[in-house]
């Protein structure tokens, strides 16, 4: 079962990097439209790469197309949206999407937890993941990160994530809602 959540939290990064699709003028339209706000405080080696902060600009509730699990929520920043299942975007050389995941109400016997996220600052990808409880890959995200469906909200409080190509260890803090 560890492969199969290791499996799960790799596809949806390959979905995050190749799933992007750019805008070809046409008019879209984001099919869900909910309004979301909250920023996102770094810290951490990375931050004078990455920045100290991550202000949310648009988000996807429990899409299972893109994630593989309705128990899901996909942080964008503002130039990165979803429409038709796929990703669009505005500029590809920064932004950053976030996949997090909550199964502890159901989903997954092997974890509660799970955040895949890639940020692109200056056309440089920044890959990281963790899982909870930890399971002998990535790093465990810690017990202040959740998400509440009911109340609309995801909570990162000292939430940790490895970047997963060096190593490197991010703390993530604050409150995301969405209407």
């Amino acid at each position: 079962m560890k492969k199969k959540v290791k499996n799960l939290l790799y596809c949806s990064t390959f979905f995050l990097i190749f799933g992007c699709g750019s805008d070809d003028g046409v008019g879209q339209e984001n099919g869900d439209d909910n309004q979301v706000s909250g920023t996102i405080t770094l810290s951490g080696a990375e931050t004078s790469e990455l920045g100290t902060s991550l202000t949310v600009g648009n988000i996807e509730v429990a899409n299972a197309s893109l994630t593989g699990t309705d128990k899901s929520v996909i942080l964008m920043s503002e130039n990165i949206s979803v429409v038709d299942n796929e990703f669009v975007y505005d500029d590809d050389q920064n932004g950053f999407v976030i996949v997090a995941a909550d199964f502890s109400t159901g989903g997954s016997t092997d974890i509660d937890s799970s955040i895949s996220m890639t940020i692109v600052k200056d056309g440089v990808e920044y890959r990281h993941a963790c899982s909870s409880p930890y399971l002998n890959f990535f790093t465990a995200c810690g017990d202040g990160f959740g998400i509440d469906f009911d109340a609309k909200s995801v909570t990162f409080d000292g939430t940790t994530v490895i970047n997963t190509e060096d190593d490197t260890i991010l703390t993530m803090d604050g409150t995301i809602t969405w209407d």
